[in-house]
């Protein structure tokens, strides 16, 4: 009888720790996308190279290539210098077992720009930043 009371605490403990995991895995995106919208929101490039993948595809004004973080830092840190954030609207997201983005607006220096920002899930199941284009 102790036995079938134990089992059953068990698989419920069970259940609990798995249905939270799998939420913690559904929020780690939504984590990664309000992070990378705060720091584009405060133009801080330094704030998110925190979430940059060790090598980040960028294409920025006429720069464009495969940087590593510190490079993309540096190169993002000279767009926000020289355009002052002024708002940030989500436009879209995905994610789902082939893609990850979201696709903000932002607006600088009275300018509209298209900034779309791909993730990529690593070993850990933490979402990186993979690519950025700011268009």
């Amino acid at each position: 009888m102790r036995y079938k009371k134990v089992f059953k605490y068990a698989v419920i403990v069970f259940w609990c720790v798995a249905g939270m995991s799998a939420f913690a895995m559904n929020t780690s995106f939504d984590d990664v996308v309000k992070d990378a919208s705060a720091a584009l929101r405060e133009g801080n490039a330094k704030k998110l190279s925190t979430i940059f993948d060790n090598s980040v595809n960028l294409s920025v004004q006429r720069d464009e290539g495969a940087f590593t973080k510190f490079q993309a830092e540096l190169l993002l840190n000279d767009f926000f210098r020289t355009n002052k954030v002024d708002g940030l609207k989500e436009l879209q997201r995905a994610n789902n077992s082939t893609t990850s983005f979201v696709v903000f607006s932002l607006k600088a220096n009275s300018k509209n720009y298209r900034v779309f920002i791909k993730f990529i899930q690593s070993n850990n199941k933490d979402f990186k930043v993979a690519e950025i284009r700011i268009e």
